[in-house]
């Protein structure tokens, strides 16, 4: 029996790829956005502040991204903020983490801050399977780790000592 999607969510297809920071691509840190997330704690439930390097504008967002049964895919909603709601929210309790994210292609290439300096992570992102899997992946994606759960964002929060 196919997963029902809950109220207002909607299929997210994400890959992830371990990026040697070698033979990357330069990254254009002008045309990147700060990430700064909170995973709160005793949920599923990720509080995310979005700053635009180039403008200084800034967006916020509640997500909730729901257990899939399978790592390539699941259900996600997100709810937008202004700043006072987000406030409130930050004071919350749970695990921060804070990256840069670059557009290369049709990827997302994260650039991790603090206790995960060094890190790079690329996505690829559809709304369903197929989409994903027809990614053409670039040779500085050097392993995926889509199935991999100490790659998704919630355990990287966790991860305070910074190694993998």
């Amino acid at each position: 029996m196919p997963v029902k999607l809950p109220k207002y969510a909607h299929w997210v297809a994400e890959r992830r790829f371990l990026v040697d920071a070698a033979v990357a691509p330069t990254l254009d840190a002008a045309g990147a956005r700060r990430i700064e997330d909170l995973y709160i704690d005793g949920g599923r439930l990720r509080l995310r502040a979005i700053t635009h390097l180039s403008t200084g504008e800034r967006e916020f967002k509640l997500a909730k991204k729901y257990a899939p049964d399978n790592p390539l895919i699941g259900p996600m909603a997100n709810l937008y903020l202004n700043a006072e709601e987000h406030a409130v929210l930050a004071a919350l309790p749970g695990e921060r983490l804070s990256k840069l994210r670059h557009k290369l292609g049709g990827f997302t290439v994260d650039v991790f801050e603090g206790d995960l300096k060094g890190l790079m992570l690329a996505e690829c992102e559809a709304s369903n399977r197929m989409a994903a899997m027809s990614f053409e992946i670039p040779k500085w994606c050097v392993r995926e780790v889509t199935s991999l759960p100490e790659y998704t964002g919630w355990r990287l929060a966790q991860n305070r000592d910074g190694v993998i």
